[in-house]
């Protein structure tokens, strides 16, 4: 059974989900048209623990894999992180959140017929959850993020430097909109990287990402997304690649 929603968040919903689907559009007609690019097809898989450790600190962590088709690489990473609640000092009436967080991510890449790759990347962001309503969220994110690589064949060293700005929406349903549809939600993010000092591979550029959840009970959600991921390798005239990606993620809660 439908009833009505406030004019204003529909609008809200409508719009954001609208610029992300037509922004989706355009990039892939773009790697059409571009010859010097190469379109992959991407699975992700990745499990993400989390556990509240007071009402300031929460831990996170991940562990995943990534593969690509046609076969040239998979990929398996691990994730720790830590993240601190910034108390309100100012605009106490408005309905936000905000928090810093630092971690660090670890990689290590199998290449069909190139060395492997290790990589080790810390990185440190800020998160502003605004609007935080029960129904929908808009997170706004920046990260600053340092990249060790090395290839594992001759130990060959390259840093990179990558400064990164997502914003990411989350609309959920309560079971009063649609009676069905206690426990889903529907999310979608655009994030873009520079890459201020770049890497031998893996320089990621935009990333968008449309998706439909399920929350099972407090404790256990998962998520299915479809997106586009624009990547350079080594310079923009060598390699770039433009990734159709299919990711599942599934989320625990330690209590």
């Amino acid at each position: 059974m439908l009833t009505s929603l406030p004019k204003r968040k529909i609008r809200l919903v409508g719009s954001f989900f609208l610029i992300i689907i037509l922004n989706l559009v355009n990039t892939l007609i773009q790697a059409q048209e571009n010859t010097q690019s190469e379109v992959t097809n991407q699975v992700w898989i990745d499990f993400n623990p989390s556990y509240k450790i007071s009402e300031s600190f929460d831990l996170r962590g991940r562990i995943g894999a990534k593969a690509i088709f046609p076969n040239a690489w998979y990929k398996i990473y691990t994730r720790a992180e830590v993240s601190y609640k910034l108390p309100r000092y100012i605009f106490k009436n408005v309905n936000y959140n905000e928090k810093v967080y630092a971690g660090i991510d670890y990689y290590y890449i199998y290449y069909t017929e190139n060395p492997n790759v290790i990589e080790i990347s810390p990185y440190q962001g800020y998160s502003l959850f605004w609007p935080n309503r029960k129904r929908v969220v808009i997170k706004h994110n920046v990260e600053l993020g340092e990249r060790f690589q090395w290839d594992v064949e001759d130990w060959n060293y390259s840093f990179g430097l990558k400064l990164s700005y997502e914003a990411s929406l989350t609309f959920k349903f309560h079971g009063d909109i649609w009676e069905y549809g206690k426990g889903f939600y529907l999310t979608a993010s655009a994030k873009f990287w520079w890459n201020l000092i770049a890497t031998t591979v893996f320089n990621d550029v935009v990333r968008i990402t449309p998706g439909i959840g399920y929350e099972i009970n407090p404790r256990w959600k998962t998520a299915f997304y479809i997106g586009y991921n624009y990547t350079k390798n080594l310079t923009e005239e060598e390699f770039q690649t433009n990734n159709i990606i299919y990711r599942f993620r599934v989320y625990y809660t330690i209590k």
